[in-house]
């Protein structure tokens, strides 16, 4: 009986100490400097932005991000998306009438406004801005919040 009671004591004190000893997630950077619970977000947006995409984006951008020939521009790759993300937040929620030029080439169909929330708009633009090596990390809603204020639409 004292070999199992000590046993069980060990046992404890093993599964206490693995379950301890981080510290506080939410400061606990990884390599990309993102905190757990961001990376957390950032994964979470990334899934529901690809669900929001396929409603969405689609139709013109195409499921691998290559767009449609001469018609609707890449996001993958694209120079126009990953220089201003606050650009590509009002014009996913605006719209866009005039002329884009993205890698070099000029694109002149008119890209419709989405009546998507904030929320719904950071998880389209951190999957779009992550997938098919992007690699631009979290548009937080904040952030979307922010930028959609100040649209110049």
């Amino acid at each position: 009986m004292k070999i199992f009671n000590k046993t069980l004591l060990l046992s404890l004190i093993i599964l206490l100490a693995a379950c301890g000893g981080k510290g506080n997630k939410e400061t606990t950077s990884n390599d990309d400097g993102l905190n757990d619970r961001n990376e957390i977000r950032l994964k979470q947006y990334q899934v529901k932005g690809a669900q929001l995409y396929a409603t969405y984006c689609v139709n013109c951008h195409q499921q691998n991000g290559e767009g449609l020939a001469n018609l609707f521009p890449p996001l993958a790759g694209s120079d126009y998306l990953l220089e201003d993300l606050p650009r590509a937040a009002c014009v996913i929620k605006n719209g866009a009438t005039d002329p884009i030029v993205v890698n070099g080439r000029e694109y002149t169909q008119i890209m419709p406004a989405n009546d998507l929330t904030p929320l719904e708009i950071a998880e389209i633009l951190t999957f779009i801005t992550n997938a098919w090596d992007n690699g631009k990390g979290l548009s937080g809603v904040k952030d979307v919040e922010k930028w959609l204020t100040e649209c110049s639409n």
